[in-house]
Protein backbone atom coordinates (compact mmCIF):
# COMPACT_ATOMS: atom_id res chain seq x y z
CA UNK A 1 0.00 0.00 0.00
CA UNK A 2 1.19 3.48 -0.86
CA UNK A 3 2.44 5.37 2.19
CA UNK A 4 0.19 8.25 3.25
CA UNK A 5 1.56 11.69 3.89
CA UNK A 6 0.94 13.28 7.25
CA UNK A 7 -2.05 15.55 7.60
CA UNK A 8 -1.49 19.26 7.18
CA UNK A 9 -3.04 22.24 8.85
CA UNK A 10 -4.71 23.28 5.58
CA UNK A 11 -7.47 20.75 6.04
CA UNK A 12 -8.80 20.36 9.51
CA UNK A 13 -11.72 18.38 10.77
CA UNK A 14 -12.83 18.96 14.30
CA UNK A 15 -14.86 16.35 16.03
CA UNK A 16 -16.26 17.46 19.31
CA UNK A 17 -18.56 15.73 21.74
CA UNK A 18 -20.31 17.25 24.70
CA UNK A 19 -17.88 18.86 27.11
CA UNK A 20 -19.13 16.62 30.00
CA UNK A 21 -18.05 13.50 28.20
CA UNK A 22 -14.97 14.04 26.05
CA UNK A 23 -13.34 16.50 23.52
CA UNK A 24 -11.67 15.35 20.30
CA UNK A 25 -9.91 17.50 17.67
CA UNK A 26 -8.26 15.94 14.58
CA UNK A 27 -6.45 17.97 11.99
CA UNK A 28 -6.65 16.51 8.48
CA UNK A 29 -4.98 18.09 5.38
CA UNK A 30 -6.59 17.39 2.03
CA UNK A 31 -4.00 17.67 -0.74
CA UNK A 32 -3.78 16.28 -4.20
CA UNK A 33 -3.28 12.55 -4.02
CA UNK A 34 -4.35 12.33 -0.33
CA UNK A 35 -6.86 9.77 0.90
CA UNK A 36 -10.53 10.29 0.21
CA UNK A 37 -12.88 11.90 2.65
CA UNK A 38 -14.44 8.50 3.40
CA UNK A 39 -11.09 7.22 4.57
CA UNK A 40 -10.79 10.18 6.84
CA UNK A 41 -14.22 9.45 8.35
CA UNK A 42 -13.22 5.86 8.92
CA UNK A 43 -10.17 7.02 10.86
CA UNK A 44 -12.36 9.30 12.96
CA UNK A 45 -14.74 6.42 13.70
CA UNK A 46 -11.80 4.31 14.82
CA UNK A 47 -10.66 6.96 17.26
CA UNK A 48 -14.20 7.38 18.58
CA UNK A 49 -14.45 3.65 19.15
CA UNK A 50 -11.19 3.74 21.08
CA UNK A 51 -12.55 6.50 23.26
CA UNK A 52 -15.81 4.52 23.84
CA UNK A 53 -13.83 1.56 25.22
CA UNK A 54 -11.87 3.88 27.48
CA UNK A 55 -15.09 5.46 28.78
CA UNK A 56 -16.66 2.01 29.43
CA UNK A 57 -13.69 0.99 31.56
CA UNK A 58 -13.95 4.27 33.43
CA UNK A 59 -17.63 3.74 34.20
CA UNK A 60 -16.94 0.28 35.61
CA UNK A 61 -14.68 1.87 38.22
CA UNK A 62 -17.11 4.61 39.21
CA UNK A 63 -19.65 3.77 41.99
CA UNK A 64 -23.29 3.75 40.99
CA UNK A 65 -25.81 5.86 42.84
CA UNK A 66 -29.59 5.54 42.73
CA UNK A 67 -32.37 7.80 43.84
CA UNK A 68 -34.95 5.65 45.65
CA UNK A 69 -37.12 8.52 46.84
CA UNK A 70 -39.71 7.73 44.21
CA UNK A 71 -39.84 4.03 45.00
CA UNK A 72 -41.03 4.03 48.64
CA UNK A 73 -44.70 3.95 47.80
CA UNK A 74 -44.42 2.02 44.57
CA UNK A 75 -46.76 -0.97 45.06
CA UNK A 76 -45.35 -2.65 42.00
CA UNK A 77 -41.80 -2.71 43.36
CA UNK A 78 -40.86 -6.35 44.22
CA UNK A 79 -38.75 -6.81 47.38
CA UNK A 80 -38.15 -9.45 50.09
CA UNK A 81 -39.60 -7.19 52.77
CA UNK A 82 -43.16 -8.44 52.31
CA UNK A 83 -42.01 -12.08 52.63
CA UNK A 84 -40.28 -11.20 55.90
CA UNK A 85 -43.46 -9.65 57.33
CA UNK A 86 -45.70 -12.52 56.25
CA UNK A 87 -43.45 -15.33 57.52
CA UNK A 88 -45.32 -17.60 60.05
CA UNK A 89 -43.44 -18.79 63.14
CA UNK A 90 -43.08 -22.60 63.38
CA UNK A 91 -45.77 -24.07 65.67
CA UNK A 92 -43.96 -26.52 67.94
CA UNK A 93 -47.16 -27.52 69.78
CA UNK A 94 -48.97 -28.66 66.67
CA UNK A 95 -52.08 -26.55 67.29
CA UNK A 96 -52.24 -25.39 63.68
CA UNK A 97 -51.77 -28.93 62.44
CA UNK A 98 -54.51 -30.15 64.80
CA UNK A 99 -56.98 -27.57 63.52
CA UNK A 100 -56.19 -28.42 59.91
CA UNK A 101 -56.52 -32.16 60.59
CA UNK A 102 -59.87 -31.67 62.31
CA UNK A 103 -61.08 -29.72 59.28
CA UNK A 104 -59.95 -32.44 56.90
CA UNK A 105 -61.57 -35.20 58.98
CA UNK A 106 -64.75 -33.27 59.65
CA UNK A 107 -64.50 -33.43 63.45
CA UNK A 108 -64.96 -30.67 65.99
CA UNK A 109 -61.67 -29.55 67.63
CA UNK A 110 -61.53 -30.14 71.38
CA UNK A 111 -60.80 -26.88 73.17
CA UNK A 112 -59.34 -28.70 76.18
CA UNK A 113 -56.74 -30.32 73.94
CA UNK A 114 -55.80 -26.98 72.40
CA UNK A 115 -55.41 -25.38 75.83
CA UNK A 116 -53.23 -28.12 77.25
CA UNK A 117 -50.93 -29.02 74.37
CA UNK A 118 -48.17 -26.98 75.97
CA UNK A 119 -48.50 -28.84 79.28
CA UNK A 120 -47.23 -32.21 80.44
CA UNK A 121 -50.63 -33.80 81.15
CA UNK A 122 -53.53 -34.39 78.77
CA UNK A 123 -56.47 -35.82 80.73
CA UNK A 124 -59.47 -36.19 78.46
CA UNK A 125 -61.81 -38.75 80.02
CA UNK A 126 -65.37 -39.02 78.68
CA UNK A 127 -64.96 -36.58 75.76
CA UNK A 128 -66.60 -38.82 73.18
CA UNK A 129 -63.76 -38.54 70.70
CA UNK A 130 -64.48 -41.63 68.64
CA UNK A 131 -62.01 -43.10 66.13
CA UNK A 132 -61.67 -39.95 64.00
CA UNK A 133 -61.27 -37.73 67.03
CA UNK A 134 -58.43 -39.98 68.14
CA UNK A 135 -56.83 -39.69 64.71
CA UNK A 136 -57.01 -35.90 64.86
CA UNK A 137 -55.23 -35.94 68.22
CA UNK A 138 -52.64 -38.44 67.10
CA UNK A 139 -51.40 -36.38 64.14
CA UNK A 140 -49.97 -33.42 66.15
CA UNK A 141 -48.88 -35.68 69.01
CA UNK A 142 -46.43 -37.46 66.73
CA UNK A 143 -44.02 -34.51 67.03
CA UNK A 144 -45.26 -33.00 70.31
CA UNK A 145 -42.43 -32.78 72.86
CA UNK A 146 -44.42 -31.45 75.82
CA UNK A 147 -47.02 -34.07 76.70
CA UNK A 148 -45.82 -36.81 79.06
CA UNK A 149 -49.15 -38.21 80.28
CA UNK A 150 -52.05 -39.03 77.95
CA UNK A 151 -55.38 -40.15 79.46
CA UNK A 152 -58.17 -40.93 76.97
CA UNK A 153 -60.31 -43.17 79.16
CA UNK A 154 -63.88 -43.83 77.97
CA UNK A 155 -63.81 -42.09 74.60
CA UNK A 156 -65.24 -44.77 72.33
CA UNK A 157 -62.02 -45.06 70.36
CA UNK A 158 -62.76 -48.63 69.24
CA UNK A 159 -60.24 -50.65 67.27
CA UNK A 160 -59.44 -48.01 64.66
CA UNK A 161 -58.85 -45.34 67.27
CA UNK A 162 -56.51 -47.69 69.08
CA UNK A 163 -54.55 -48.19 65.87
CA UNK A 164 -54.15 -44.41 65.40
CA UNK A 165 -52.86 -43.94 68.95
CA UNK A 166 -50.54 -46.94 68.65
CA UNK A 167 -49.06 -45.65 65.38
CA UNK A 168 -48.46 -42.27 67.00
CA UNK A 169 -46.63 -43.89 69.92
CA UNK A 170 -44.30 -45.68 67.53
CA UNK A 171 -42.93 -42.23 66.64
CA UNK A 172 -43.48 -40.17 69.80
CA UNK A 173 -40.66 -40.62 72.31
CA UNK A 174 -41.90 -38.36 75.11
CA UNK A 175 -45.17 -39.84 76.39
CA UNK A 176 -44.48 -42.09 79.39
CA UNK A 177 -47.98 -42.77 80.79
CA UNK A 178 -50.94 -43.92 78.68
CA UNK A 179 -54.53 -44.65 79.73
CA UNK A 180 -56.95 -46.07 77.17
CA UNK A 181 -59.33 -47.84 79.55
CA UNK A 182 -62.93 -48.58 78.56
CA UNK A 183 -62.59 -47.75 74.86
CA UNK A 184 -63.81 -50.99 73.28
CA UNK A 185 -60.47 -51.51 71.59
CA UNK A 186 -61.15 -55.20 71.03
CA UNK A 187 -58.75 -57.47 69.17
CA UNK A 188 -57.81 -54.88 66.55
CA UNK A 189 -56.83 -52.22 69.07
CA UNK A 190 -55.25 -54.73 71.42
CA UNK A 191 -53.03 -56.14 68.69
CA UNK A 192 -51.98 -52.62 67.66
CA UNK A 193 -51.07 -51.76 71.26
CA UNK A 194 -48.99 -54.90 71.62
CA UNK A 195 -47.12 -54.19 68.38
CA UNK A 196 -46.43 -50.68 69.64
CA UNK A 197 -45.00 -52.07 72.90
CA UNK A 198 -42.49 -54.04 70.86
CA UNK A 199 -41.08 -50.78 69.44
CA UNK A 200 -41.78 -48.05 71.98
CA UNK A 201 -39.11 -47.54 74.65
CA UNK A 202 -40.60 -44.64 76.63
CA UNK A 203 -44.03 -45.76 77.90
CA UNK A 204 -43.61 -47.01 81.47
CA UNK A 205 -47.22 -47.01 82.70
CA UNK A 206 -50.16 -48.29 80.68
CA UNK A 207 -53.83 -49.02 81.41
CA UNK A 208 -55.96 -51.01 78.98
CA UNK A 209 -58.69 -51.96 81.44
CA UNK A 210 -62.18 -52.74 80.18
CA UNK A 211 -61.41 -53.19 76.48
CA UNK A 212 -63.08 -56.54 75.83
CA UNK A 213 -59.87 -58.51 75.35
CA UNK A 214 -60.43 -62.28 75.33
CA UNK A 215 -58.36 -65.46 75.31
CA UNK A 216 -57.75 -65.14 71.57
CA UNK A 217 -55.84 -61.91 72.27
CA UNK A 218 -53.63 -63.48 74.93
CA UNK A 219 -50.88 -64.39 72.45
CA UNK A 220 -50.33 -60.73 71.50
CA UNK A 221 -50.14 -59.64 75.11
CA UNK A 222 -47.87 -62.52 76.10
CA UNK A 223 -45.37 -61.51 73.40
CA UNK A 224 -45.51 -57.85 74.47
CA UNK A 225 -45.03 -58.70 78.16
CA UNK A 226 -42.19 -61.06 77.35
CA UNK A 227 -40.22 -58.72 75.06
CA UNK A 228 -40.95 -55.19 76.28
CA UNK A 229 -38.18 -53.91 78.55
CA UNK A 230 -39.52 -50.54 79.70
CA UNK A 231 -43.09 -51.04 80.93
CA UNK A 232 -43.32 -50.83 84.74
CA UNK A 233 -47.08 -50.80 85.41
CA UNK A 234 -49.64 -52.69 83.33
CA UNK A 235 -53.40 -52.69 83.98
CA UNK A 236 -55.41 -55.35 82.14
CA UNK A 237 -58.31 -55.48 84.59
CA UNK A 238 -61.98 -55.73 83.62
CA UNK A 239 -61.30 -57.80 80.51
CA UNK A 240 -62.30 -61.34 79.59
CA UNK A 241 -59.18 -63.45 79.98
CA UNK A 242 -60.19 -66.85 81.30
CA UNK A 243 -58.60 -70.27 81.71
CA UNK A 244 -56.92 -70.51 78.29
CA UNK A 245 -55.71 -66.92 78.47
CA UNK A 246 -54.17 -67.55 81.87
CA UNK A 247 -52.23 -70.51 80.52
CA UNK A 248 -50.84 -68.38 77.68
CA UNK A 249 -49.89 -65.37 79.83
CA UNK A 250 -48.25 -67.37 82.60
CA UNK A 251 -44.81 -67.92 81.04
CA UNK A 252 -44.46 -64.30 79.89
CA UNK A 253 -45.29 -63.03 83.37
CA UNK A 254 -42.72 -65.32 84.94
CA UNK A 255 -39.96 -64.28 82.52
CA UNK A 256 -40.60 -60.52 82.47
CA UNK A 257 -37.81 -58.58 84.19
CA UNK A 258 -39.20 -55.03 84.30
CA UNK A 259 -42.86 -55.09 85.38
CA UNK A 260 -43.41 -53.90 88.94
CA UNK A 261 -47.21 -53.76 88.98
CA UNK A 262 -49.69 -56.06 87.22
CA UNK A 263 -53.48 -55.81 87.53
CA UNK A 264 -55.58 -58.73 86.28
CA UNK A 265 -58.58 -58.12 88.53
CA UNK A 266 -62.14 -58.52 87.25
CA UNK A 267 -61.29 -61.06 84.55
CA UNK A 268 -62.60 -64.62 84.22
CA UNK A 269 -59.51 -66.39 85.53
CA UNK A 270 -60.25 -69.70 87.19
CA UNK A 271 -59.13 -73.30 87.32
CA UNK A 272 -55.82 -74.13 85.67
CA UNK A 273 -55.62 -70.67 84.10
CA UNK A 274 -55.69 -68.95 87.49
CA UNK A 275 -53.17 -71.42 88.89
CA UNK A 276 -50.87 -70.80 85.90
CA UNK A 277 -51.01 -67.03 86.40
CA UNK A 278 -50.06 -67.44 90.06
CA UNK A 279 -47.23 -69.75 89.06
CA UNK A 280 -45.89 -67.04 86.75
CA UNK A 281 -46.04 -64.47 89.55
CA UNK A 282 -44.26 -66.88 91.88
CA UNK A 283 -41.34 -67.10 89.43
CA UNK A 284 -41.17 -63.38 88.69
CA UNK A 285 -38.22 -61.67 90.35
CA UNK A 286 -39.27 -58.03 89.91
CA UNK A 287 -43.03 -57.72 90.50
CA UNK A 288 -44.03 -55.72 93.59
CA UNK A 289 -47.79 -55.31 93.23
CA UNK A 290 -50.14 -58.02 91.95
CA UNK A 291 -53.93 -57.77 91.78
CA UNK A 292 -56.03 -60.80 90.89
CA UNK A 293 -59.17 -59.74 92.78
CA UNK A 294 -62.66 -60.66 91.59
CA UNK A 295 -61.70 -63.80 89.72
CA UNK A 296 -62.36 -67.46 90.54
CA UNK A 297 -59.34 -68.80 92.39
CA UNK A 298 -61.30 -70.93 94.84
CA UNK A 299 -59.54 -73.15 97.35
CA UNK A 300 -57.46 -74.78 94.62
CA UNK A 301 -56.22 -71.38 93.53
CA UNK A 302 -55.54 -70.55 97.19
CA UNK A 303 -52.82 -73.18 97.11
CA UNK A 304 -51.18 -71.40 94.16
CA UNK A 305 -51.41 -68.10 96.05
CA UNK A 306 -49.81 -69.76 99.07
CA UNK A 307 -46.92 -70.78 96.83
CA UNK A 308 -46.48 -67.12 95.87
CA UNK A 309 -46.40 -66.12 99.52
CA UNK A 310 -43.90 -68.82 100.34
CA UNK A 311 -41.41 -68.40 97.49
CA UNK A 312 -41.72 -64.91 96.00
CA UNK A 313 -39.36 -62.40 97.60
CA UNK A 314 -40.34 -59.15 95.86
CA UNK A 315 -44.11 -58.76 96.25
CA UNK A 316 -45.17 -56.09 98.72
CA UNK A 317 -48.89 -55.90 97.82
CA UNK A 318 -51.20 -58.80 96.98
CA UNK A 319 -54.95 -58.52 96.33
CA UNK A 320 -57.11 -61.67 96.14
CA UNK A 321 -60.39 -60.01 97.16
CA UNK A 322 -63.58 -61.94 96.28
CA UNK A 323 -62.16 -65.17 94.89
CA UNK A 324 -64.49 -67.77 96.46
CA UNK A 325 -61.91 -68.80 99.03
CA UNK A 326 -63.42 -70.44 102.10
CA UNK A 327 -62.11 -71.38 105.54
CA UNK A 328 -60.34 -74.34 103.98
CA UNK A 329 -58.47 -72.01 101.65
CA UNK A 330 -57.62 -69.74 104.57
CA UNK A 331 -55.84 -72.63 106.26
CA UNK A 332 -53.65 -73.02 103.18
CA UNK A 333 -52.99 -69.28 102.94
CA UNK A 334 -52.06 -69.07 106.62
CA UNK A 335 -49.51 -71.81 106.09
CA UNK A 336 -48.06 -70.04 103.05
CA UNK A 337 -47.82 -66.61 104.63
CA UNK A 338 -46.03 -67.80 107.76
CA UNK A 339 -42.48 -67.66 106.28
CA UNK A 340 -43.10 -64.52 104.18
CA UNK A 341 -40.78 -61.59 104.90
CA UNK A 342 -41.68 -59.04 102.20
CA UNK A 343 -45.47 -58.65 101.93
CA UNK A 344 -46.77 -55.41 103.46
CA UNK A 345 -50.39 -55.32 102.27
CA UNK A 346 -52.63 -58.35 101.90
CA UNK A 347 -56.19 -57.85 100.66
CA UNK A 348 -58.46 -60.87 100.92
CA UNK A 349 -61.84 -59.44 101.89
CA UNK A 350 -65.19 -60.67 100.54
CA UNK A 351 -64.02 -64.27 100.71
CA UNK A 352 -66.18 -66.53 102.92
CA UNK A 353 -63.36 -67.56 105.23
CA UNK A 354 -65.41 -66.84 108.36
CA UNK A 355 -64.22 -65.81 111.79
CA UNK A 356 -62.06 -68.86 112.06
CA UNK A 357 -60.31 -68.11 108.76
CA UNK A 358 -59.66 -64.54 109.87
CA UNK A 359 -58.08 -65.78 113.09
CA UNK A 360 -55.90 -68.22 111.17
CA UNK A 361 -54.62 -65.43 108.93
CA UNK A 362 -53.80 -63.22 111.91
CA UNK A 363 -51.88 -66.02 113.57
CA UNK A 364 -50.04 -66.61 110.30
CA UNK A 365 -48.51 -63.12 110.41
CA UNK A 366 -48.03 -62.97 114.17
CA UNK A 367 -44.30 -63.57 114.07
CA UNK A 368 -41.03 -61.66 113.90
CA UNK A 369 -40.52 -62.42 110.22
CA UNK A 370 -43.63 -60.67 108.94
CA UNK A 371 -43.52 -56.97 108.05
CA UNK A 372 -47.19 -56.77 107.04
CA UNK A 373 -48.81 -53.49 108.04
CA UNK A 374 -52.26 -53.88 106.42
CA UNK A 375 -54.55 -56.91 106.48
CA UNK A 376 -57.79 -56.30 104.60
CA UNK A 377 -60.51 -58.84 105.43
CA UNK A 378 -63.43 -56.59 104.54
CA UNK A 379 -66.89 -58.01 105.26
CA UNK A 380 -65.45 -60.77 107.43
CA UNK A 381 -66.44 -60.78 111.10
CA UNK A 382 -63.82 -61.06 113.82
CA UNK A 383 -64.31 -62.21 117.40
CA UNK A 384 -62.90 -61.32 120.78
CA UNK A 385 -59.98 -63.72 120.41
CA UNK A 386 -58.93 -62.04 117.17
CA UNK A 387 -59.13 -58.62 118.80
CA UNK A 388 -57.15 -59.81 121.80
CA UNK A 389 -54.29 -61.11 119.66
CA UNK A 390 -54.31 -57.99 117.53
CA UNK A 391 -54.20 -55.74 120.58
CA UNK A 392 -51.23 -57.69 121.91
CA UNK A 393 -49.43 -57.25 118.61
CA UNK A 394 -49.98 -53.49 118.77
CA UNK A 395 -48.73 -53.37 122.36
CA UNK A 396 -45.59 -55.20 121.29
CA UNK A 397 -44.84 -52.54 118.70
CA UNK A 398 -46.40 -54.16 115.62
CA UNK A 399 -47.98 -51.46 113.44
CA UNK A 400 -50.74 -53.55 111.86
CA UNK A 401 -54.02 -52.14 110.53
CA UNK A 402 -56.83 -54.67 110.14
CA UNK A 403 -59.83 -53.80 108.00
CA UNK A 404 -62.70 -56.15 108.82
CA UNK A 405 -66.46 -56.55 108.65
CA UNK A 406 -67.23 -55.98 112.29
CA UNK A 407 -66.46 -57.20 115.77
CA UNK A 408 -68.61 -59.74 117.58
CA UNK A 409 -68.51 -57.85 120.87
CA UNK A 410 -68.26 -60.17 123.86
CA UNK A 411 -68.94 -63.39 122.06
CA UNK A 412 -66.26 -66.04 121.83
CA UNK A 413 -66.68 -69.53 120.43
CA UNK A 414 -65.72 -71.52 123.48
CA UNK A 415 -64.14 -74.89 123.17
CA UNK A 416 -63.29 -74.49 119.50
CA UNK A 417 -61.80 -77.83 118.47
CA UNK A 418 -58.22 -77.74 117.28
CA UNK A 419 -57.59 -78.87 113.75
CA UNK A 420 -55.30 -81.79 114.34
CA UNK A 421 -53.30 -82.00 111.13
CA UNK A 422 -49.58 -82.03 110.54
CA UNK A 423 -48.84 -79.08 108.24
CA UNK A 424 -46.21 -80.40 105.88
CA UNK A 425 -45.78 -79.37 102.27
CA UNK A 426 -48.37 -77.29 100.46
CA UNK A 427 -49.34 -80.34 98.43
CA UNK A 428 -49.91 -82.37 101.60
CA UNK A 429 -51.91 -79.57 103.15
CA UNK A 430 -54.02 -79.16 100.05
CA UNK A 431 -54.70 -82.89 99.98
CA UNK A 432 -55.76 -82.88 103.62
CA UNK A 433 -58.04 -79.90 103.19
CA UNK A 434 -59.57 -81.29 100.02
CA UNK A 435 -60.40 -84.52 101.83
CA UNK A 436 -61.48 -82.48 104.89
CA UNK A 437 -60.10 -83.38 108.29
CA UNK A 438 -62.74 -84.72 110.66
CA UNK A 439 -62.15 -81.90 113.15
CA UNK A 440 -62.61 -79.20 110.52
CA UNK A 441 -65.59 -81.00 109.05
CA UNK A 442 -67.26 -81.35 112.44
CA UNK A 443 -66.66 -77.73 113.28
CA UNK A 444 -67.95 -76.31 109.99
CA UNK A 445 -71.00 -78.53 109.95
CA UNK A 446 -72.02 -78.58 113.60
CA UNK A 447 -70.99 -75.33 115.29
CA UNK A 448 -74.23 -73.29 115.51
CA UNK A 449 -72.51 -69.90 115.57
CA UNK A 450 -70.51 -70.75 112.45
CA UNK A 451 -73.72 -71.82 110.73
CA UNK A 452 -75.49 -68.62 111.79
CA UNK A 453 -72.64 -66.43 110.55
CA UNK A 454 -72.49 -68.28 107.25
CA UNK A 455 -76.22 -67.68 106.80
CA UNK A 456 -75.85 -63.98 107.57
CA UNK A 457 -72.80 -63.49 105.34
CA UNK A 458 -74.43 -65.27 102.42
CA UNK A 459 -77.27 -62.76 102.52
CA UNK A 460 -74.84 -59.86 102.97
CA UNK A 461 -76.29 -58.93 106.35
CA UNK A 462 -74.82 -57.99 109.69
CA UNK A 463 -75.68 -59.96 112.82
CA UNK A 464 -77.31 -56.86 114.27
CA UNK A 465 -79.59 -56.68 111.21
CA UNK A 466 -80.50 -60.32 111.63
CA UNK A 467 -81.54 -59.92 115.27
CA UNK A 468 -83.27 -56.63 114.56
CA UNK A 469 -85.85 -58.51 112.47
CA UNK A 470 -87.21 -60.10 115.64
CA UNK A 471 -87.06 -57.01 117.83
CA UNK A 472 -90.60 -55.61 118.01
CA UNK A 473 -89.66 -52.79 120.39
CA UNK A 474 -86.50 -51.90 118.48
CA UNK A 475 -84.58 -51.51 121.73
CA UNK A 476 -81.80 -53.95 120.78
CA UNK A 477 -83.22 -56.58 123.12
CA UNK A 478 -85.15 -59.75 122.32
CA UNK A 479 -86.39 -62.58 124.51
CA UNK A 480 -85.11 -66.12 124.30
CA UNK A 481 -88.44 -67.21 122.82
CA UNK A 482 -88.31 -64.47 120.17
CA UNK A 483 -84.84 -65.58 119.27
CA UNK A 484 -85.90 -69.21 118.90
CA UNK A 485 -88.92 -68.30 116.76
CA UNK A 486 -86.73 -66.11 114.59
CA UNK A 487 -84.21 -68.89 114.02
CA UNK A 488 -87.01 -71.26 112.99
CA UNK A 489 -88.68 -68.69 110.72
CA UNK A 490 -85.36 -67.91 109.01
CA UNK A 491 -85.00 -71.58 108.13
CA UNK A 492 -81.31 -71.52 108.89
CA UNK A 493 -81.13 -75.26 109.38
CA UNK A 494 -80.18 -75.39 113.06
CA UNK A 495 -81.50 -78.29 115.08
CA UNK A 496 -83.27 -77.68 118.39
CA UNK A 497 -80.14 -78.89 120.18
CA UNK A 498 -77.95 -76.46 118.22
CA UNK A 499 -80.31 -73.58 119.05
CA UNK A 500 -80.08 -74.41 122.75
CA UNK A 501 -76.29 -74.62 122.48
CA UNK A 502 -76.23 -71.22 120.81
CA UNK A 503 -78.43 -69.68 123.52
CA UNK A 504 -76.22 -71.18 126.21
CA UNK A 505 -73.12 -69.66 124.65
CA UNK A 506 -74.76 -66.26 124.33
CA UNK A 507 -75.83 -66.44 127.96
CA UNK A 508 -72.41 -67.54 129.23
CA UNK A 509 -70.75 -64.79 127.19
CA UNK A 510 -72.78 -62.09 128.93
CA UNK A 511 -74.92 -61.21 125.93
CA UNK A 512 -78.16 -62.01 127.80
CA UNK A 513 -79.12 -59.97 130.87
CA UNK A 514 -80.54 -61.03 134.23
CA UNK A 515 -84.09 -60.94 132.84
CA UNK A 516 -83.21 -63.47 130.15
CA UNK A 517 -83.25 -60.88 127.36
CA UNK A 518 -80.61 -61.03 124.65
CA UNK A 519 -78.89 -57.65 124.36
CA UNK A 520 -77.67 -57.92 120.77
CA UNK A 521 -76.40 -54.34 120.58
CA UNK A 522 -72.99 -55.58 121.69
CA UNK A 523 -72.78 -58.31 119.08
CA UNK A 524 -71.53 -56.05 116.32
CA UNK A 525 -69.13 -53.16 116.59
CA UNK A 526 -69.70 -50.77 113.70
CA UNK A 527 -66.00 -49.91 113.52
CA UNK A 528 -64.32 -51.48 110.54
CA UNK A 529 -60.71 -50.82 111.48
CA UNK A 530 -58.62 -51.97 114.38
Amino acid sequence: MEEQEPLTDDAKVAAEETPDTFHLTSKITLSTGQPSFQAILDEVDAELASLDEHEHDKKKLEPKTYDLSDLENNSEWDTDLEDEDERVEYDVTGKTLYMETCKELGVVPVSYFLRHMNGEDIKMKHHGLGPLGAKALAVPLVTNTNVLTLDLEDNGLEGDGGVYIADMLKENCYITELTLSYNKLGSLGGCAMCEMLLQNITVTKMSLAGNEFTDKDADYFAKAILENQTLREFDLSHNQFSEDGGLVLSYAIGENETLESLDLSWNHLRGNGAIAICDGVKNNARLKHFNIAWNGLGNTGALAVAEILKFNRTLTTLDITSNRITTEGAIILAKGIDPNETLKTFKMGLNPIGTMGALLMLNGINNDRSIMDTLDISNILIDKEFKKIHDEMIENGRNLVVIHGGLIGNYVIKGTPKINVELGSMEDLHRLVTKKSSALDDFLKNDPMAILKAYVEKRQLRLVDFFNQFDKDKNFKISMDEFKRGIVMANIGLTAEQVETLLHRLDSSGVSDKDGMIDYSCLVDTNTKD
